[in-house]
């Protein structure tokens, strides 16, 4: 992404299993040297399918002044007030059909659309499959859950991300399938989990908005000359071919590694390290 205009490098990683640690967590070692690599001038941000308010609670007390980007590239907010700075919505010809394949799948989608100004996850009630139970029980209380009892109830032209939850085999066939199959617009995907772990997370945004997309609205908008990006899942490929340079983390796929200009070093502060590392160096010039 190497732009005209004097030498700007804008840091940007991945969330979980990245910049914050497996319990979802940025540890208080991380967090000291983030806000005083910030502080000193390193321009920082983070893009992650996470939510805003989620985001904004992982990294809260972090000096951050560059738009987060949340829900995969679909927004992006104010790193101070949350307040969005866009909206990326699906065409509704294609959550019509996303939503049904889904379905003849035999897996709940997870719909995130906005009702008013709220951000909202709907799905059908009494519908939930295994892999809407296991998201509702690691949000407990979370002001965006909004059962439904007909898919009319949503605002189809306002949805802007879907989360597709399930068994890997299931969710992979469905993944390929809506690969092979052209509707409206069409879609983003990002199919993440393993067979050995039993289960998949399909990430569905509109088509061309990524996290990469996002990334480079902000660098253009912003007068970034150069990128350098973190991450470690499907859902960071588009970012890393946006970067200039790119590392995977130690537990990322092969997919992801390969993808990347170099692999991290193994440990929760891997990113840290490498941000405090590039900030001595530069002081050395």
């Amino acid at each position: 992404m190497t732009l005209t205009g004097p030498a700007r490098t804008l840091f940007v990683s991945d969330l979980d299993d990245t910049l914050l640690d497996g319990k979802g967590l940025l540890s208080a070692a991380s967090a000291r040297t983030l806000t005083e690599l910030l502080t000193a001038g390193t321009e920082f941000t983070v893009a992650t399918a996470r939510g805003p308010r989620r985001t904004r609670d992982a990294l809260g007390g972090l000096p951050l002044t560059l738009p987060l980007v949340t829900y995969g590239g679909t927004t992006a907010v104010d790193p101070a007030d949350g307040a969005h700075l866009w909206w990326e919505h699906f065409d509704q010809r294609a959550l019509h059909p996303l939503i049904g394949a889904a379905l003849a799948a035999g897996v709940t989608p997870l719909v995130f659309w906005l009702d008013g100004g709220a951000d909202r996850i709907s799905w059908v009630r009494g519908a939930e499959t295994s892999g809407v139970d296991g998201f509702l029980e690691s949000r407990p209380g979370d002001p965006r859950l909004a059962p439904v009892d007909g898919w009319d109830e949503i605002d189809h032209e306002r949805g802007f991300f879907v989360s597709i939850v399930g068994e890997y085999p299931v969710v992979r066939r469905l993944y390929r399938m809506i690969r092979a199959i052209s509707w409206g617009t069409g879609c983003s995907l990002a199919l993440q989990g393993t067979r050995e772990s039993g289960v998949a997370v399909l990430d569905v945004t509109p088509i061309g908005v990524t996290k990469g997309s996002a990334v480079r609205r902000i660098a253009e908008e912003h007068g970034f000359t150069r990128v350098i990006a973190f991450g470690d899942g499907a859902n960071d490929l588009p970012l890393f071919a946006e970067a200039d340079e790119s590392y995977a983390t130690a537990s990322a796929s092969d997919e992801v590694k390969e993808a990347a200009t170099a692999v991290l070093d193994d440990g929760d502060d891997a990113v840290v390290r490498f941000l405090a590392e590039h900030a001595a160096s530069r002081a050395e010039v």
